[in-house]
């Protein structure tokens, strides 16, 4: 969704019950939903685990049809989806996509510009659970900090990708909110 700015801060949102839910790296559950690394070519260095899922193929005035994830543990599901009933009131919407997406140490989302109507008539929010410093966001070739904790949305209709400089994975919630009124 074109927003007058590249990045706006939402809100504070704790990230501890996502944090003690989240699985170890290791775990199957990052491999399970390969999809969406295979779709978009940028993102295939990044691993997801999806909890909801808008076709790509989505156009205003079609059924809003978002599938849901059954593989997720529970505890995870309840606390990822907590944040998304936040945002979802916070933006006056229902969420489309409700994902963690995890770029490994030295990983890279290509910049990109989202397109089509499911990927940018949405709110598109970003809520970092695992970051630090040396992970840059950038929108328009300008690098953001993106804080944990703390709920975003980007304008992803700017040319955007991510430099995970550290050594350690970074892992977003990110979370897609159709506004009410193309719901329908």
């Amino acid at each position: 969704m074109r927003l007058p700015s590249a990045v706006v801060p939402l809100f504070d949102y704790p990230v501890e019950d996502i944090l003690a839910a989240l699985p170890g790296a290791a775990d199957p559950l990052w491999d399970a939903a390969q999809f969406r690394q295979h779709i978009f070519k940028p993102h295939s260095l990044t691993r997801s685990i999806v909890f909801n899922w808008l076709d790509n193929a989505w156009q205003p005035g079609k059924p809003f049809i978002v599938l849901r994830a059954d593989r997720p543990p529970r505890e995870l599901t309840a606390a990822v989806a907590s944040c998304a009933d936040a945002l979802e009131k916070r933006l006056g919407g229902k969420v489309a996509k409700l994902m963690l997406a995890e770029l490994a140490p030295g990983g890279v989302v290509a910049e990109h510009v989202d397109a089509g109507a499911a990927l940018t008539s949405v709110h598109r929010c970003h809520v970092p659970v695992v970051s630090n410093r040396d992970v840059d966001f950038i929108v328009d070739g300008e690098r953001f900090y993106l804080e944990p904790g703390i709920a975003y949305e980007f304008d992803n209709t700017r040319k955007h990708g991510v430099h995970n400089r550290s050594e350690t994975p970074r892992v977003h919630l990110i979370c897609d909110i159709m506004p009410n009124e193309l719901v329908g």
